[in-house]
């Protein structure tokens, strides 16, 4: 009698997780952490990753991964053929791939891993990967928060979630208990029962598809490291 392969199992053939990267009890690569010791976040740029090219000067650039799946599947698909360019960035956020309620969880699991692999690999070729975070209901956290060291710099995205902002300040508040991030990259608006240490990035900021400008679309200001505290 044949046994088929699980989508773990699978994964172990196709995408072997490399270096010294453990696997936390969802079988998902853990990241490593990326603190404000490593990269001088304060002084960086952001610039969406659909815009990062090799005839720019990047080495002060944070590349956002906020796009469309069938644009970034392509990092998945073909991993190493990317990275030299990442390389010249200061950091990298891993793809955003979705997660939405109406997915199921092994979809879920599935968009998850692809960050997270991409994240280890990008990492044991040096590249300073910050884990992107998305997650859905509190049935999905322990695998929409898997795979990330505590204690790091991490991305997240406001944009959309007006849609349900219950649910995502649930997930928020979750984030940071489960993670203890020391500072949180957020792409898009604040929101005003956002508490802990920031930096915010507009949309305007990062995204500009029209490549005759990007040198100067691309080069905003970053907003400075700020902290709010709950009941301040």
């Amino acid at each position: 009698m044949s046994h088929s392969l699980t989508e773990y199992d699978k994964f172990k053939v196709i995408r072997p997780v490399i270096g010294n990267h453990i696997l936390d009890s969802y079988d998902l690569p853990v990241m490593h952490r990326i603190t404000e010791s490593e990269i001088d976040i304060t002084k960086a740029t952001p610039l969406n990753i659909a815009n990062l090219c090799a005839k720019y000067k990047n080495s002060d650039k944070v590349v956002l991964p906020f796009n469309d799946d069938k644009s970034i599947l392509k990092y998945w698909n073909d991993p190493l053929k990317y990275i030299p360019l990442l390389q010249t960035a200061m950091a990298v956020g891993t793809p955003d791939y979705s997660v939405y309620t109406s997915m199921n969880s092994n979809e879920i699991r599935h968009n998850v891993y692809m960050n997270r692999w991409l994240g280890c690999l990008w990492q044991d070729y040096n590249i300073n990967a910050l884990p992107t975070l998305q997650w859905s209901t509190p049935d999905t956290y322990d695998i929409c928060f898997g795979g990330t060291e505590k204690g790091g710099i991490v991305l997240i995205s406001t944009i959309g979630v007006h849609n349900d902002v219950r649910l995502f300040y649930q997930g928020f508040n979750a984030m940071k208990e489960r993670l203890n991030p020391s500072l949180i990259i957020v792409y898009g608006n604040m929101l005003p029962e956002m508490y802990g240490r920031f930096i915010n990035y507009k949309y305007t900021d990062a995204f500009n598809s029209n490549k005759q400008a990007y040198k100067q679309l691309s080069l905003f200001d970053s907003s400075m490291i700020f902290e709010r505290k709950r009941g301040a």
